[in-house]
């Protein structure tokens, strides 16, 4: 069964998954465009259906594989959109490389395959683990490098890297996602990473606190009428 598979076996099944999808489409370096890798190497149909009301969906019609997708405010939103069909595609592939009968399978750990495939789509491994501690986690440097990827999957992903961290999202000042991915962690905000959040929100520019062997970056990704705030903290542990 998949939710009994450890984590780190099904991801790394995933990310050579997609190591061998960005060669064998001669992709070479972020951005990753999920609309062309759909369109041109896998040869689906993309379209922009502005009567749906679902953010995204996809149907076979003939034996191909079509997305209709809605018209949204970033371009980022279509890009996950196509990036987890993707991964509903080749969603039998991957099972079977896990050694696991479709019948079998359920979520796991709320997180679907497809899921996990969008992740490491648009922000592969072996260029992210490299890219990531060379521009020094900065999360604005990376969303340069990484375009069709959000801030959120950028953050979200750090926790997929070797070095220990805890990764906080902010919405409108309330806490919607926070992880670690080496300490136990509680809900609320460390001191640190308060004051951190504060300076961030005010000046509305990043801003780095090191603070009682806290080191807190954060990030303000707003908007008119919403605003997120994300924090990557490291501690260190006498």
């Amino acid at each position: 069964m998949l939710d009994d598979m450890p984590r780190e076996d099904v991801v790394a099944t995933i990310d050579r998954m997609v190591n061998e999808l960005l060669q064998a489409a001669r992709v070479e370096g972020p951005p990753l465009d999920a609309i062309a890798l759909a369109q041109g190497h896998l040869g689906m149909v993309v379209c922009l259906d502005k009567r749906q009301a679902q953010r995204g969906r996809a149907q076979r019609s003939a034996g191909a594989k079509q997305i209709y997708l809605r018209p949204e405010p970033r371009e980022e939103r279509h890009q996950w959109t196509v990036a987890h069909e993707i991964g509903e595609h080749l969603k039998s592939e991957m099972l079977s490389r896990l050694g696991i009968e479709p019948a079998d399978t359920k979520a796991m750990t709320g997180e679907s395959l497809a899921n996990l495939f969008a992740y490491r789509l648009l922000v592969p491994t072996c260029w992210f683990a490299v890219d990531a501690p060379n521009l020094d986690f900065d999360l604005l440097a990376l969303k340069k490098k990484y375009a069709t990827a959000s801030h959120e999957v950028l953050a979200w992903r750090f926790l997929d890297l070797p070095e220990p961290c805890i990764v906080t999202i902010l919405d409108n000042d309330r806490i919607t996602r926070r992880r670690s991915n080496s300490w136990p962690t509680r809900k609320q905000l460390e001191p640190a990473e308060e004051k951190c959040l504060r300076i961030v929100q005010k000046r509305g520019k990043p801003h780095r606190v090191r603070e009682k062997g806290w080191t807190v970056q954060g990030w303000p990704v707003h908007e008119a009428e919403w605003k997120r705030d994300i924090l990557r903290s490291v501690v260190e542990i006498e």
